[in-house]
């Protein structure tokens, strides 16, 4: 009887069990990713580079297969954006040139390349598209630049021209219009035609992040394929091609304008094409360089037996360098910083071409805009990429103003992404005609979209989708005690919205609550979900730049943002923004903070007009202050939302790949508040089981009860007849 009694307690606890073993069972299947782990890492920010340096090693089965490899030596830059003349911590052409000088006399077999990104950025480069730049790198004398994403910033038209106006190879093997390759894919540089074996393989690869981060109108019709699959057909073509005329390649290097940001997808990244790279058996036995940028990351560090990787940071803080001994595989790759450069003589004849494009630059925009800033506006990048900032919020009140009187339509908000703030405008300085361009140098437009609710719901969960900073192996915080994001080009600067977020939720669940500008009433009202708005932004975003795949459609279009821009500041209060990061508009804030210890958190007393701060004002207590009427403030909803994007091709139009599912549950029924989770995946899409429900699916349950209870009932019968 004791054995008998024993199964009673099992099998009432057997539907719980099966229950939570089928769910299990049903789970999405985890997204499958390639994680990169390199031999040897030293990584610094970019915002203060410095020099790190991989020791070179060679393996001893690699080493049979190296003999009469003679020394290399290559130096490389890398997002420059028209970094022309010397500053602080930036070497400058002239310099640049002199380096490159020094180091061909030691060895003039010296190879160097640059690994995209070189015309674009400041006002000086931009005033001429970059054509100014384009020559003083011929009088440099590069070997090979890849194509970078901001090749094309100034059109089509401009990137197929710097091939006209280069005299080296302009290189990029994964774009491609009309089914045919842009640019060259690579090409074979022969410094020293006496040596045999000095010969050096290069290839070029594009960011497919291209689609997104220039305005869609200037990569019409162009597809970027995956990186690493189409330097590897190149590798495959230049060796059979070799094998065929009896030669032998014995060193590639590969200008990779892909990076290593965490918000690039893995496939994407210079870092796994370096490992790729490693694998690769027709590369065995040879010298393999990857030359990466587009992160604007310091980084310096090899992968397997034979593949060297370094990549400088950007704006020409440094010169990168890899020296490769007699006979070894694995090179020495290090940073030539700006400091380092302190006492080098400039290049004469580049220092001179320097300083004409600097006068003539000079002289079209010293026009003074307002003669002093009272405060700083920080343009810093990682800063307006990551959190609201004052330089943002100034745009984007510049285009919130405009957005009043310039369209058919009074505008309810505006945004524009940090990627699109380009510089600092200092304290106590005049701002001129140079200042404005400096933050805005890409010349767009600003545009009104009409959008639905949706649309800015899944436009602010897209802005603050990215995962979180860490450093040292901790999370970042901001000044609230949340964790920081990644540094993103498509984080929102916003005026005419407050959107409150909590960084510590998943991505799908960090957009607690949305409020929009009234701008008749100066109210902020809950996002309305019967209710259509107008959005003004730049034409980059209006048009799905940035992967706003959620914006577009028919718009108004104004002038250029840079004489908004300047109309503002000329007469706006500036002491309005001494804050640099006031947490007002996009709002840091965790979702179970109670400050007032009410019992009610603080977002939920947001959400109904109480103040959080009064442990006597809590929604249903006599002191719930009044909430202004609106006339519209039905109940509403925001639907949780799936991206499916892939990486494996990307066309330069972004088409809108979100679904939306509504969920009943998100309607908070007793307020007339928005209650809401939204989501938003840009990952690679993985193989993956569909859901199937939860994990308290009703049916299994009693299907596992019945079995418990029959099961129960047969050994009472059983226990009775003994």
């Amino acid at each position: 009887m004791k054995k008998k009694k024993l199964l009673l307690p099992i099998l009432l606890l057997a539907p719980a069990f099966l229950a939570s073993q089928v769910a299990a069972d049903e789970q999405t299947a985890p997204e499958t990713s390639l994680e990169v782990a390199p031999a040897s890492t030293n990584t610094t920010d970019a915002a203060s580079p410095s020099s790190t340096e991989a020791s070179p090693a060679t393996s001893e089965g690699a080493t049979e297969s190296v003999a009469e490899l003679p020394e290399a030596n290559i130096l490389h830059t890398n997002d420059v954006h028209g970094r022309i003349v010397e500053e602080k911590g930036v070497i400058g052409d002239a310099k640049l040139a002199a380096v490159i000088d020094e180091e061909r006399a030691k060895n003039p077999s010296t190879l160097v390349v640059d690994a995209g990104d070189a015309f674009q950025g400041l006002p000086i480069s931009n005033s001429s598209k970059g054509e100014e730049r384009a020559k003083i790198l011929n009088e440099i004398g590069y070997d090979a630049m890849a194509v970078g994403n901001h090749e094309f910033d100034f059109g089509l038209d401009e990137a197929k021209k710097y091939k006209e106006i280069l005299n080296f190879p302009l290189l990029s093997s994964n774009t491609y219009i009309n089914g045919a390759r842009l640019f060259e894919a690579s090409t074979i540089v022969d410094k020293d035609k006496n040596v045999v074996g000095d010969e050096f393989v290069v290839i070029g690869v594009t960011t497919p992040e291209t689609a997104t981060k220039t305005h869609p109108k200037n990569v019409q019709g162009v597809t970027f394929t995956d990186p690493i699959s189409e330097v590897n057909k190149v590798i495959d073509e230049i060796e059979a091609r070799a094998t065929a005329e009896g030669k032998t390649y014995k060193n590639y290097v590969v200008l990779a304008h892909l990076g290593v940001d965490t918000t690039t997808p893995i496939e994407w990244r210079g870092s796994t094409l370096a490992e790729e790279l490693s694998k690769n058996p027709k590369l065995k036995g040879k010298r393999v360089t990857v030359i990466d940028g587009h992160s604007h990351t310091v980084q310096s560090t090899t992968y397997g037996d034979n593949v060297t990787y370094n990549q400088t940071g950007s704006y020409l803080n440094n010169i990168g360098k890899i020296t490769y001994q007699a006979n070894q595989l694995l090179g020495n790759p290090q940073q030539i910083s700006a400091a380092s450069t302190k006492n080098v003589v400039p290049n004469a004849k580049v220092a001179a071409m320097v300083q004409k494009i600097k006068e003539q630059y000079d002289a079209e925009n010293a026009k003074v805009v307002r003669d002093n800033s009272p405060v700083e506006l920080n343009g810093q990048r990682e800063n307006v990429r990551v959190r609201e900032t004052n330089l943002g919020n100034v745009v984007a009140d510049a285009l919130y103003e405009y957005g009043q009187t310039g369209f058919s339509h009074k505008t309810d908000l505006a945004v524009t992404n940090g990627g699109g703030l380009r510089e600092t405008i200092a304290k106590d300085k005049p701002i001129t005609k140079g200042s404005v361009i400096a933050v805005l140098p890409f010349g767009n437009t600003i545009s009104q979209i009409k959008v639905t609710c949706q649309n800015i719901a899944d436009m602010f969960a897209k802005s603050l989708g990215s995962i979180l900073q860490e450093k040292d192996g901790k999370t970042v915080l901001d000044e609230n005690g949340q964790p920081l994001l990644e540094p993103s080009g498509g984080f929102l600067q916003v005026s005419g919205a407050k959107v409150y977020y909590d960084t510590t939720l998943p991505a799908e669940k960090r957009v607690l609550y949305i409020e929009i500008k009234n701008p008749e009433t100066g109210q902020y009202e809950p996002l309305n979900l019967s209710k259509d708005y107008y959005l003004t932004t730049n034409d980059f975003l209006a048009a799905g730049g940035d992967g706003y795949t959620m914006l577009g459609g028919a718009r108004e279009e104004g002038p250029s943002m840079d004489v908004a821009f300047a109309d503002y500041l000329a007469k706006a209060d500036l002491t309005a923004y001494a804050t640099i990061n006031p947490n007002s508009r996009t709002i840091s804030i965790s979702a179970s903070k109670d400050t007032d210890g009410d019992g009610v958190a603080d977002i939920e007393e947001i959400k109904q007009g109480t103040d959080p701060a009064n442990p006597k004002s809590y929604p249903g207590s006599n002191n719930q202050p009044v909430i202004p009427s609106t006339g519209k403030m039905d109940q509403t909803y925001i639907p949780a939302l799936v991206g499916t994007n892939s990486p494996n091709q990307l066309a330069s139009q972004p088409k809108n790949t979100f679904t939306s599912a509504k969920d009943d549950t998100q309607i908070k029924a007793n307020n007339h508040h928005l209650s809401f989770t939204s989501a938003k995946t840009f990952k690679p899409a993985a193989a993956s089981l569909p859901e199937t429900g939860t994990s308290d699916s009703p049916a299994i349950y009693m299907l596992a009860l019945l079995t418990s209870i029959l099961a129960f009932f047969g050994l009472k019968k059983k226990e009775e007849n003994e």
